[in-house]
Order: structure tokens, then sequence, then C-alpha cells
């Protein structure tokens, strides 16, 4: 009779374990409907367990249905597209699911921690989401823009080297975005509009034929992360293969970038006239 009543136990045991596991379900796939980046494939799991009047309410948004919540992963994705989710163990009492979470970058860098309230409707589906930000946790505006720029700041330092001082010309197309734009001044020899980085080095290449170059002071940067841009100020010394002669000429350069990749260049001469001229110049 003991080793009846040992099986029973150990059969509603069982049951219970399963059915905590089929309860947390929804769960599991709201976490990883968060974890997935592609919109039509994150939306299929969202239906599979969010219903037209389930909700979701945030800080940041109070929203209804399959569609909406799908946007919401979406925007959010479009400001931090490198953003990977953790979430710490769950509690469940009832129909009712709690649990922490945070989000970091690719850095390990913290944006955003909190705690999450679930209530399911015992069908395997989320009837309402509740979440609340840990203001202590989540990384200001602030500090979102400071760490942008100091990212920022890094991919052109990264250009500015691979450029000026190595020519590692590899190492340099890591950083740029497909189909970038370097806006060169319309009045040099090797001057125009290059879209592409295959066009870019065309365009370096033939600047080459001109001049030798050094650098005179090394670059100071400015920038306005909130932008994604970044402005360098230095200065070039430079000997002219045709004339012999040399000259010193400040430039600044205006930097787009996105997604930690430049998006176009637009160099500024303290004089393009004076600076062309001199490169064309015979002895």
């Amino acid at each position: 009779m003991r080793k009846i009543y040992l099986l029973c136990f150990l059969f509603i045991l069982n049951g219970l374990f399963a059915q905590k596991k089929d309860k947390l379900y929804p769960i599991t796939a709201y976490e990883k409907a968060w974890q997935e980046k592609n919109s039509d494939a994150r939306l299929k799991m969202i239906k599979s367990i969010w219903l037209e009047d389930s909700t979701f309410e945030d800080p940041s948004a109070s929203i209804k249905g399959t569609a909406a919540f799908n946007n919401v992963i979406n925007e959010f994705y479009k400001k931090f597209p490198d953003a990977i989710l953790s979430s710490g163990p769950k509690i469940v009492k009832d129909n009712y699911v709690t649990w922490e979470w945070k989000i970091v970058d690719s850095k390990n860098k913290l944006i955003i921690g909190g705690r999450d309230f679930a209530r399911l409707n015992g069908k395997g589906q989320v009837s309402k989401i509740i979440g609340f930000w840990d203001k202590d946790a989540a990384l200001s505006e602030a500090d979102l823009l400071k760490n942008l720029e100091a990212d920022n700041i890094k991919v052109v330092a990264k250009y500015y080297e691979c450029l000026f001082k190595t020519r590692d010309f590899d190492a340099m197309a890591t950083l740029i975005e497909d189909g970038a734009t370097y806006y060169q001044a319309t009045g040099l020899p090797y001057g125009g509009t290059f879209v592409g980085f295959s066009e870019w080095t065309k365009m370096f290449a033939k600047s080459t034929e001109f001049f030798e170059l050094q650098i005179e002071k090394e670059p100071t940067y400015f920038s306005d992360a909130s932008k994604n841009e970044i402005i360098i100020y230095f200065t070039i010394s430079c000997k002219s293969k045709k004339s012999g002669k040399t000259m010193s000429m400040p430039i600044s350069e205006h930097f787009d970038l996105k997604n930690g990749k430049i998006t176009a260049v637009r160099p500024f001469y303290y004089d393009t006239k004076q600076f062309a001229e001199f490169l064309k110049s015979k002895k």
C-alpha cells in the first residue's frame, strides 16, 4: 500500500510541475518575442500567446492587441539595435507571474532593468503585462547619449587612424555603412560625390597622385550624439607632387553615423580654392 501511495504522490507532484511548466509557456514565448529582431517572425510568435484584447503597459506605452505590441518592440530595437534581454526566476501564483529582467547592449552596458507582472488566462495566453522600470538601474537619457557619443568618437578615431596613419582599408571598410556617401569638395582635382566604400577608395587613391601628406596637428573631436554626428578639426602639412611646394592647411570633417557605422563624410578646407591651386601648380 505504501508503494501505491508513494506512486500516487509522485504522480500528483509530477502533474503539479507539469502544470507550472505549461503555465509558464506564454511567458517563455513572451520573452522570446522580445529577443526576436525580425518583425514578421516576432508577430507570428506574439499571436501564439497574445490576444487582440491583451494589453501591455509600462512607463513608455499603454497598448492593446498583437500589432500594437509588435510595434512597441520594433520601436525599441530602432533605438537600441544591439539590445540583449535576460531575466530572473519566475514567481507563480494562480494565474499571475512576476519576474525581474534587465536589458544590456552588445558591450554589456546596462540599458534598462525592471520587473514585469503578467496575468494569464489559463489557456496558454497572456491577458495583461504590466512592466515597472527600476529607476536606479535604468540609464538616464543623458547617460545613454554620453555612451553613444563615446562609441561614435571611437568609430571616427579608428577611421582617422586607418586613413591617415595605417592606411588599413580593410579595417576601415568595417566602419562604413553600405551605400555611405563621401562629399569631397568639387573644386579639388579628385573632388565629387562618392557612394559606397569602393568608390571612396578610388578617390583616396587618386588624391595620392597630387600630394604627400603628414599630420601637423592631431584632431579635436566635437559631437552631437542626439543627431549621431561627429566633427573633427585637425591640420595637415602637404607637399605637392607637381611643384614640390609645401603648405599647411586646417581641415574639419563632418561625420554622420548610424548604428555604430559611418554613413556620410563631408570634409571642409580652410581655403579650398587655395588648396586646389596648390595641388595643380607646377614648378
